[in-house]
């Protein structure tokens, strides 16, 4: 008597039903995970960033700026793309010739920053004893229009996050 050392194909068949299955039911919780893991990556970013441009204001005792942009301050409300860190010699929240970057940092793909600031500023500056130049406001995390998460800076450069408010908007 021979016996068999394989599958039939019915047992394969059957298999890749209970594949297939068991992959359309967990692709959407992944995909779902995926754009969690991005949208802490992009909060956690910006708050690293805030972070570490007070600190190294506090530091070097030089005034720090982060706006939008990729070679220099873009003067959007609405960050995309990346932003800039750099010493802000002369106070004006753009990027001289004579001012030298600290940190670029580019956001992830789809997700924005709209900077709401007390007064109206496209930029967010640290003095070197830590606090806002007068510029405090709130940054709101956003994805394809929607506000997800914000982050609020006071006028003692002290930062926080939180979940978006109901009338937060993205631009």
């Amino acid at each position: 008597m021979k016996t068999s050392q394989g599958f039939s194909q019915a047992e394969l068949m059957v298999v890749l039903v209970i594949l297939a299955i068991l992959l359309s039911l967990a692709v959407p919780s992944l995909q779902n995970q995926v754009h969690e893991s991005r949208r802490v990556a992009a909060l956690n970013q910006m708050i690293g960033a805030t972070n570490h441009a007070r600190s190294s204001a506090v530091f070097s005792r030089k005034t720090m700026s982060i706006c939008a942009g990729d070679n220099g301050c873009d003067g959007n409300k609405l960050w995309r793309g990346q932003f800039l860190i750099f010493v802000d010699k002369n106070h004006n929240g753009r990027l001289d010739a004579d001012e030298r970057i600290e940190r670029l940092d580019a956001l992830p793909d789809g997700f924005t920053w709209y900077w709401s600031s007390f007064r109206k500023l496209t930029y967010i500056s640290f003095e070197n004893n830590g606090t806002t130049r007068a510029s405090n406001g709130t940054m709101t995390l956003c994805h394809e229009g929607k506000p997800l998460n914000q982050i609020v800076i006071s006028l003692s450069g002290r930062v926080r996050h939180k979940i978006a408010d109901a009338d937060a908007t993205c631009g």
